[in-house]
């Protein structure tokens, strides 16, 4: 799902202990628009071994998405226009460490669907600099897919119009952050990708019936930076972003994310954001749907279109280390929390408007 929209990974408003800990995330995603829906329960363990300079994390995804079968571009494999399910496992298992001023990581994904394997890697390194008033991070990721299609009941590679059907995606990142002053925190982040073999949906095709085709080659990359802000003698923090983005398909994009996070009951924080994203269509893309016979590339993916969006959203998170210290039984709850994130996308393309929300719930052990 090509919109990961979540409020995740937000600064903490208040001063909590900075000591590593074992713990379990259960969370449940949803995500729904006019041809499609998805349901993305998650299972995450974090364990340090023996402490917090080395710790090993596993989680386990499962994707169930519901598609109208045209409006998924997949009649061929239903041999209809209704619902069908079909269901993704995936499996990541973690690595990381602390050295001193040193920070690790590694990671290796493997996720699987009825016409799709995905294996993927990636590995991280950053170092604190300037007695640790900033910190610069490399990470590469690499993934190599096996893109199949269901046609008369039986699995075939899709070879687009290459000789293999092995999609490889190389990317890489460089980034800096950096403490401005005591509450303003800045960042910067370069991102390469390097994507070959078949890109285009197997079952996909254009309003003149024929197959969709994308180039076997794209280079993509995008420059984004950001800043967070804690607003003296109040509770709230300011953290604005933007993101200016291009590939050799003719797409120019641009994303300017606004967020604001503000703890208040002691144990309550509520954070609110609103993006808004635009973009040109790819060079190959046709306005009106209609390619010659004779033409290289043609798309009807909705992302490759011009088009733009608005998302407002908001999650609230509730730490339960009170309800823990006052009931004798739910000690156990020290440290735990449970979030509730909601994002409404009102976008232009094909896709429509759509909804993105999780259920979150998080335990030390």
């Amino acid at each position: 799902m090509g919109c990961a929209l979540g409020l995740g990974a937000a600064v903490l408003l208040s001063a909590r202990p900075l000591v590593a800990e074992d713990r379990i995330v259960l969370r449940g995603n949803y995500y729904r628009e006019q041809s499609t829906r998805v349901l993305a329960p998650v299972v995450y363990i974090e364990k340090d071994l023996p402490d917090e300079r080395f710790t090993v994390g596993a989680e386990y995804l499962l994707d169930a998405v519901t598609s109208a079968s045209i409006g998924a571009g997949a009649a061929a494999v239903t041999g209809g226009d209704y619902l069908f399910t079909e269901f993704r496992h995936e499996t990541t298992l973690r690595l990381a460490s602390r050295l001193r001023n040193w920070s690790l990581g590694g990671f290796f994904r493997y996720s699987t669907e009825s016409d799709w394997i995905s294996r993927s890697f990636g590995l991280s390194l950053a170092r604190d600099v300037f007695d640790r008033a900033g910190t610069v991070a490399v990470s590469y990721t690499g993934n190599f897919d096996s893109v199949n299609k269901i046609f008369a009941g039986r699995v075939l590679p899709h070879k687009s119009t290459g000789d293999t059907n092995l999609q490889q995606v190389n990317f890489l990142s460089l980034g800096y952050t950096h403490a401005l002053t005591r509450r303003l925190l800045g960042g910067v982040l370069l991102e390469g990708i390097i994507a070959t073999g078949p890109q285009d949906n197997p079952y996909r095709q254009v309003r003149d019936g024929l197959p969709e085709t994308h180039p076997l080659l794209r280079h993509r990359g995008a420059i984004s930076g950001f800043l967070r802000f804690a607003v003296p003698r109040t509770p709230l923090v300011l953290e604005p972003r933007y993101r200016l983005y291009g590939d050799d398909w003719g797409i120019v994009a641009h994303g300017l994310d606004l967020r604001a996070h503000v703890r208040f009951l002691k144990r309550v924080v509520l954070r609110a954001r609103y993006r808004y994203y635009t973009q040109s269509g790819a060079s190959f893309w046709a306005a009106d749907g209609y390619y010659g016979p004779d033409v290289a590339y043609r798309t009807a993916d909705p992302k490759m279109s011009k088009f733009h969006s608005h998302t407002p959203g908001a999650e609230l998170v509730l730490e339960l280390d009170g309800l823990a210290s006052r009931v004798r039984g739910l000690r156990w709850l020290q440290g735990a929390w449970v979030s509730a994130t909601y994002n409404h996308i009102f976008q232009t393309n094909r896709f429509g408007n759509a909804r993105l929300g999780s259920l979150a719930f998080s335990v030390p052990f």
